[in-house]
């Protein structure tokens, strides 16, 4: 299968033949141009002269002389500043252009508005994620090749804003401290998905995945389901917790900390989802699996498209596990304050028993002194009776 985008990248530095040529093209009366070997390295390309687009920039769809001059200009200093000179070729599949309504084969039509506005806009992610959105000037040309239309885009910084090292050059076979010109893989395929992803206009799609995603997450949370006795999870929720490391700062589904427990956890995650999302989930799958066959039809059998599937799954597993332990960390936290309040309760009423205790004591205590004090207090006046009583016998 033809990919429907290819997007093809490398650069020249300052003093190579393919630099001066690009400098001395934008010059050219376009519909005098023959040839356009700046890419020649890695493309032939059709010498019709009606099959060659005219320059175009981030601000203009056609450059005038003045604006050709200062473009000149801002490549010629950029060369004499030592600027890398970065080459794109986005390479579209006629057929699947022409399937998504933007080419039409048989007049050889095409909607160059589109395919300019695509170009501009994978420029802006491509520049914003090397952080040259402030620096850099750059031009593109569509090309009307019968088996694929293509667009060059050239790319160059006035002013070098890029860190500096000692770089091999292989025109002049020696060392030569250079900016350093290669750019991430990661921008190169964040830029090669804006070109598809604009062209296909998958948003609505795309956003009813995220809303899913988000509404499944946001329900669990929301939900009054416990966990911790729904019937089908009550057993994995305690299990779960004999695993999980002590501090429950770490109880996050990221942390490697937690791998012992992260099993118990997706399977209560996936009960829960076919339990109360069941219909989400097998609309989300479906989805899924349409946009990684879209991806496969842009980028072709070598392509990494199945990512993309695997990611939004991975998401999806990663919030809802963070929601468990979320539930985990409130049902600890409930479970430690009512042991709190058992021991504060048992406490107070040991407490009390003691006081009362006490109290019980002391009040045998002074019975029996009091007791003791009445049989005294008895005793003495027996005897002071039976003084008397001696003393009218005496008499």
């Amino acid at each position: 299968m033809t990919p429907g985008v290819v997007l093809k990248s490398k650069f020249v530095m300052p003093g190579s033949a393919e630099y001066k040529k690009y400098v001395d093209y934008i010059d050219r009366d376009t519909k005098q141009l023959n040839d356009f070997r700046v890419f020649h390295s890695y493309m032939d390309y059709m010498e019709d002269d009606e099959k060659q687009g005219s320059l175009f920039t981030n601000e203009a769809d056609q450059l005038d002389e003045n604006t050709k001059l200062k473009l000149k200009d801002a490549f010629t200093k950029a060369e004499q500043n030592g600027s890398p000179l970065w080459q794109d070729v986005i390479s579209f599949d006629n057929a699947w252009l022409e399937k998504k309504g933007i080419f039409i084969s048989k007049t050889g039509e095409l909607d160059d508005a589109k395919i300019k506005n695509v170009v501009r806009e994978a420029m802006h992610v491509m520049l914003d994620a090397e952080q040259m959105n402030e620096t850099a000037v750059w031009s593109a040309a569509i090309h009307y090749n019968t088996d694929n239309i293509h667009v060059h885009v050239a790319t160059v910084e006035p002013f070098p804003s890029r860190e500096k090292k000692k770089l091999f050059n292989k025109e002049s076979n020696q060392w030569e401290e250079q900016y350093r010109a290669k750019r991430k893989q990661g921008t190169l395929d964040k830029m090669r998905s804006k070109v598809a992803n604009m062209i296909l206009d998958r948003s609505e799609s795309r956003n009813r995945i995220n809303e899913i995603i988000r509404g499944a997450v946001h329900d669990k949370k929301e939900n009054t389901v416990d966990l911790a006795n729904f019937r089908k999870t009550k057993r994995l929720f305690q299990k779960a917790l004999l695993k999980l490391p002590e501090d429950k700062r770490q109880w996050n589904y990221g942390y490697q900390t937690i791998n012992d427990a992260r099993s118990y956890i997706d399977e209560i995650v996936d009960v829960y989802l076919k339990s109360y999302h069941k219909k989400d989930m097998e609309e989300l799958g479906k989805r899924l699996d349409d946009e990684v066959e879209l991806m496969k039809e842009l980028y072709g059998e070598g392509s990494n498209y199945q990512n993309y599937k695997q990611t939004k799954s991975d998401d999806l597993r990663k919030r809802m596990g963070n929601a468990v332990l979320t539930e985990m960390k409130a049902y600890v936290k409930k479970e430690e304050f009512f042991q709190n309040q058992k021991k504060s309760y048992q406490r107070y009423y040991r407490k009390k028993w003691q006081s009362k205790c006490n109290l019980d004591r002391a009040i045998r205590n002074l019975q029996f002194h009091m007791r003791k004090s009445y049989h005294e207090y008895q005793k003495d006046r027996n005897y002071e009776e039976f003084d008397r009583t001696l003393d009218g016998h005496e008499r």
